[in-house]
């Protein structure tokens, strides 16, 4: 819309001097601007190009706008005015145009006394102001005392930040800056002040208006109001296990930001002043047992955490602060104490044996990280055999086991190592008899008399014990025992070693004979007849008779038979001859292979 120059209610004579043809002399004027206002969301609003009067009077005016020039004699707004005319310039008036930025003039010769209507000498010329204002302001965001910074190309403001708007125009001055926050419509700064709070992205358009109606280009910002602290974690680097540390191990601190980013991490160990944190911090800088870290981070706006403490609650955790991360720590410089038993047999005298049925149990205990392995090996010199379960010692005597554990925190227990041999040979035994035996064929006899030996030897870990079962009774071997009862008897036995190796079972059927042969004599001819001698009575023979003597046994056989005559040695010449006349006794013994012995007494007489 164009913006039209009125000359308000002249009321005075135009006057036109010689030679100035038709040059008007302009008493005064008064400049107006009409125009629209609208709102377009993410578009900047239109502002109509105006003229302006300032406070100290000077009249703007647009550079852009056309202007009438109109007469009137009466300074009232609603007098009729006429709009003056150019006959020697009419291509460039109505409209005509300010040719130069600023300060414009418009000028009627010989000013004349408004009292006395005559011309003022020395002549002078009637100058009219205006100023043409074609030039954009200028305008800036101002972020006061703001905490902000800048990350990959986006700005970041804390929890402070303060936006204000300047503006600066050259000539007719700003109206106001216009801005768009997230897209909304443009709006007055000075009706509606910016106010950011809330955190989060923002995207602001801005541009400031002169009091002439020039705007200028659109401005654009894009921020992000942090108002959350960044979060610290730590981290154990190193060796450690249920909140049991290593000597040699630290304590890493980590920080995230999902916003303006950390700008540094601090920590105090103990009692000790903050500092900004660098490196992991090694362990051993607590007091042992009672140490305590305080850490926290701060953002690049100046967020910060509260703090966190690492360490036992008796140190310095603050059990009512939710965000206190209260770590319990140990730092465990003590291995693991391991312990060697064996599970089965074994022995020990001046060595240690076990059995191939034994087995090696490893146990060990460690009181704060706990044992993370054990180690064994048979002869060598690296200890690498992991254990899992209790085993069979492998190869044979002797044996070398070495032996240690490791804790959750690599503490390494001094290898021991253990010597023993491995039984693996059952005992010998073997039977014999203290008194007499006899064998015929497949089976042996034994005297009444006779006594059982049972002897066993063992190369290793040596003889525990002999037991035997005569006839189903079960005894243990401790010295020689009488045979058995009469007749036939069953002997089982073995020995056992100090490490319950066994020999295989031994068995022995025998007989045991206790009775003499019989004895059996007959004479070579008949009696002649009897007598009684000293109440006993005698068979008579004549002296031609012989006598013949014999024994039987039934179960181990006759070994020896003698007689004596009339009490004279022994003899053993069968018959029994040459006998003179007399009275005779004859005394017969016969012994059986088993030394069981039989005697018989026989009497008689011979006569001629």
């Amino acid at each position: 819309m164009n913006t039209i120059f009125q000359i308000a209610n002249i009321k005075k004579t135009i006057s036109i001097k010689p030679g100035l043809f038709g040059k008007v002399v302009l008493c005064t004027f008064l400049l107006s601007a009409i125009g629209n206002f609208s709102s377009l969301a993410q578009e900047p609003l239109h502002h109509e190009k105006r003229m302006y009067r300032s406070d100290e009077g000077k009249l703007f005016v647009n550079k852009d706008l056309p202007l009438y020039l109109r007469i009137s004699t009466s300074d009232d707004e609603n007098s009729e005015s006429w709009l003056l005319n150019s006959s020697k310039t009419p291509q460039y008036a109505n409209p005509m145009f300010l040719d130069a930025e600023g300060w414009n003039t418009l000028r009627s010769p010989s000013a004349v006394d408004t009292a006395t209507k005559r011309t003022v000498y020395p002549l002078q010329d009637i100058v009219f102001d205006v100023y043409a204002d074609g030039i954009k302001p200028e305008a800036r965001l101002m972020f006061g005392e703001s905490v902000r910074t800048q990350t990959d190309g986006i700005t970041f403001f804390g929890e402070e930040m303060k936006l204000t708007f300047e503006a600066s125009d050259e000539m007719s001055g700003v109206e106001d800056v216009y801005y768009s926050l997230n897209n909304a419509g443009f709006v007055a700064s000075r009706k509606y002040p910016l106010s950011v709070g809330d955190e989060g992205e923002y995207s602001i358009k801005f541009y400031s208006v002169d009091n002439v109606g020039n705007a200028e280009d659109v401005h654009s910002f894009n921020f992000v109001v942090d108002h959350t602290a960044p979060k610290t974690t730590h981290e154990v680097i190193g060796i450690n296990k249920n909140s049991v540390l290593a000597p040699d191990a630290t304590i890493c601190l980590s920080a995230s930001d999902s916003l303006s980013g950390v700008a540094k991490v601090y920590f105090a160990v103990d009692d000790s002043g903050f500092e900004v944190y660098k490196n992991p911090i090694p362990v051993s800088r607590l007091k042992a047992g009672d140490g305590r870290i305080t850490y926290y981070s701060e953002d690049r706006v100046g967020n910060s955490e509260a703090h966190k403490f690492i360490g036992t609650l008796s140190s310095g955790g603050n059990k009512n602060n939710e965000d206190a991360d209260v770590f319990d720590y140990y730092i465990d410089t003590e291995p693991p104490v391991v312990e060697f038993t064996f599970d089965g047999d074994y022995h020990q005298s001046d060595k240690e044996y076990i059995s191939e049925r034994t087995r090696v149990l490893l146990s060990a205990m460690d009181d704060k990280s706990g044992v993370q392995t054990i180690f064994y090996s048979y002869n060598s010199f690296l200890t690498k055999e992991l254990y899992q379960e209790a085993f069979h010692p492998a190869g044979n005597s002797p044996v070398a086991l070495a032996y240690s554990a490791v804790d959750w925190v690599e503490n390494t227990a001094p290898e021991e190592e253990r010597h023993f041999y491995i039984d693996r040979i059952a005992p010998e035994s073997k039977i014999s008899f203290n008194g007499p035996v006899f064998r015929n064929r497949d089976t042996l006899f034994v005297a009444g008399q006779t006594r059982i030996q049972l002897d066993a030897t063992d190369k290793e870990s040596g003889v525990q014990k002999v037991t035997y079962s005569l006839n189903d009774v079960d005894h243990e071997y401790l010295e020689p025992f009488v045979a058995g009862k009469t007749g036939v008897n069953l002997l089982e036995w073995m020995a056992t070693d100090n490490v319950n190796n066994r020999d295989e079972l031994h068995s022995l059927v025998f007989v045991v004979d206790e009775e003499g042969p019989s004895i059996h004599h007959h004479f070579s001819v008949e009696p002649i007849g009897e007598k009684i001698v000293r109440e006993e009575k005698y068979i008579i023979y004549p002296s031609n008779t012989k006598i013949y003597i014999g024994a039987t046994d039934d179960v181990a056989g006759e070994e020896s038979l003698k007689y004596s005559v009339n009490g004279d040695k022994m003899a053993e010449t069968i018959p029994v001859s040459g006998l003179l006349p007399g009275n005779y006794s004859i005394d017969i013994e016969a012994t059986d292979a088993l030394k069981n012995k039989t005697t018989k007494t026989i009497r008689f007489s011979i006569e001629k």
